[in-house]
């Protein structure tokens, strides 16, 4: 799963790239002319973790693509998975069966090789109840997975390694998506003796498999990487990366234009000013990506529980196109469903909620709480140094007008996904990013009722059942049309208030070659390099 925290396949690929576009920053340049040194410095806010199963959010799953690499990755521009640690695979007639052949080669920044009992061990590590990883429920296809959760066994069953280089894995059923789900940064690979020496400090001492090392996480200040010279791939061209933690982006702006930043976002209310700068205008990246901005409101709790009337008069009630087009300046548009456009399967307008404030104003009354008479103030949690105060705002003033009273509360990151996660602030912000180009990664991970990132406490049997087996549909296209069923299912109980699909608003010194940023957001630096001395 990948929480967002800013605001910010052949013929399928080419729908994909026509719909949300892709930005390469450098094109044009020779490979002789690229130059090799040169640090690269990225405005970001404090992660969560940069262990890989316990890393959850978009902070510091960037952070984590650099240093560590698994069986596959995702071309960054067409979104494709290709072969990564993993040269080649084979799979079962009856799809069960995975065989993959991995490289020769591949090592761990301590200088040991990557084996396959490596998988074997982080994948288990993954699932084990002791673990508790939020990540976990990435791996229920695999058989041994229920076993693992449940706390009656050490190891993953269905990951055997059958010796250094081959690693067979089995499911419990069919899964047509899941070569797509291995590019996610909870398969990566970690040493079992790492996690053994370091235990839970192991985030300040990462010692990963891709084109950068980790060198220090100094936290609230900057997190510093290498390039890996041992690397099994093409080189960086970068001598170092600087992560720059700030709380607010409106300060890294301004180090952006001090010429301090590389790259980082531009800020709410700045996007056209910006665009406008002849200075800055070739240097702006503002194109769709595949995520999702919403408000989750916790339906075992009061008010919501048992209230879908409640429900729907707050998503009919927000002005979602005012948000998009005032507060945003154009770089979002209106949610229309729970999965993008963009992945495919999408379907324009799945949800008939649209803005209709006399339809809210019906519902609330429904919902028992005519005129918001006897309803007590709701309080809205968002994390601050974003540009979400804003947002929260525009919903507070929509609310008003039908007699809904909205109190926001402002949390750093970190926090605000605790506190929605132990239940203690049941209306929230979050975002959703894609953290592989399916439909089911946008449907299973908030809705299951087993998943750990689900926060809005969402359960139906049905869905459950739904959203099991149409993972088993080998079809693509019948298995998209099968979800579309379960996101009309889900939208019918409106457990979120949808706001709007993401763009990117992000900028990058003119200077700065060979940059791409991938409809996931995502981008490879070592593929990076300055042009300047």
């Amino acid at each position: 799963m990948k929480f967002f925290g800013k605001l910010k396949i052949a013929l399928v690929l080419i729908i994909v790239l026509a719909l949300v576009g892709m930005v390469f920053i450098g094109t044009g340049c020779k490979a002789k002319d690229e130059k090799v040194g040169g640090t690269f410095r990225i405005y970001i806010n404090e992660p969560v973790s940069l262990d890989p199963p316990n890393s959850y959010e978009s902070e510091g799953i960037q952070v984590i693509r650099q240093v560590f690499e698994g069986l596959v990755k995702y071309d960054t521009e067409t979104l494709e998975t290709v072969p990564a640690v993993a040269e080649k695979w084979d799979v079962s007639d009856d799809g069960l069966v995975y065989t993959f052949h991995l490289r020769k080669g591949v090592k761990f920044h301590s200088g040991r090789e990557v084996v396959a009992s490596d998988f074997v061990y982080s994948w288990s590590r993954l699932t084990l109840q002791e673990t508790a990883s939020y990540l976990a429920y990435h791996a229920e296809p695999i058989v041994g997975y229920d076993e693992c959760q449940e706390g009656k066994a050490d190891t993953l069953a269905g990951v055997k390694a059958l010796d250094d280089y081959t690693l067979e894995v089995t499911l419990k059923y069919p899964y047509g998506d899941f070569i797509k789900t291995l590019g996610h940064v909870c398969f990566y690979p970690v040493a079992k003796e790492d996690i053994e020496e370091w235990g839970d400090e192991y985030a300040d001492h990462v010692n990963g498999n891709g084109p950068f090392k980790f060198v220090e996480w100094k936290h609230d200040q900057y997190i510093t990487l290498e390039r890996n010279d041992d690397y099994w791939g093409d080189k960086a061209h970068l001598n170092d990366v600087k992560y720059v933690i700030m709380a607010d982006e409106n300060t890294a702006f301004l180090e952006y234009k001090a010429g301090n930043l590389e790259y980082t976002s531009i800020p709410q209310g700045k996007v056209k000013a910006t665009e406008e700068d002849p200075k800055l205008k070739d240097c702006v990246i503002k194109k769709p990506i595949l995520a999702i901005y919403y408000y989750g409101m916790n339906i075992n709790t009061e008010p919501f529980k048992d209230n879908l009337a409640l429900r729907e008069a707050i998503g009919y009630v927000i002005d979602k196109q005012n948000i998009c087009d005032v507060v945003n300046e154009g770089v979002s548009v209106p949610a229309t469903g729970f999965v993008p456009p963009g992945i495919p399967g999408f379907k324009e307008n799945a949800s008939a909620v649209t803005y209709d404030p006399e339809k809210a104003k019906e519902k609330l009354a429904e919902a028992g709480y005519p005129n918001g008479e006897g309803l007590p103030t709701l309080k809205l949690g968002f994390n601050i140094g974003s540009g979400h105060e804003m947002i929260a705002e525009a919903v507070q003033a929509d609310a008003k007008e039908i007699g809904i009273n909205i109190e926001i509360e402002g949390y750093e990151w970190g926090a605000m996904l605790e506190k929605a996660k132990s239940g203690e602030i049941n209306f929230f912000r979050l975002g959703w990013m894609a953290d592989y180009p399916t439909m089911d990664n946008f449907l299973f991970p908030l809705f299951y009722s087993g998943s750990a990132d689900n926060y809005a406490g969402y359960s139906n049997p049905v869905v459950d059942e739904m959203l099991l087996e149409t993972r088993k549909i080998s079809d693509d296209e019948e298995r998209q049309a099968k979800y579309r069923e379960v996101e009309k299912t889900i939208l019918d109980d409106c457990a979120f208030a949808l706001i709007y699909f993401y763009g990117s608003r992000q900028i990058v010194q003119p200077y700065v070659k060979g940059f791409y940023l991938s409809a996931m957001e995502e981008y490879d630096l070592s593929k990076v390099w300055l042009e300047k001395e």
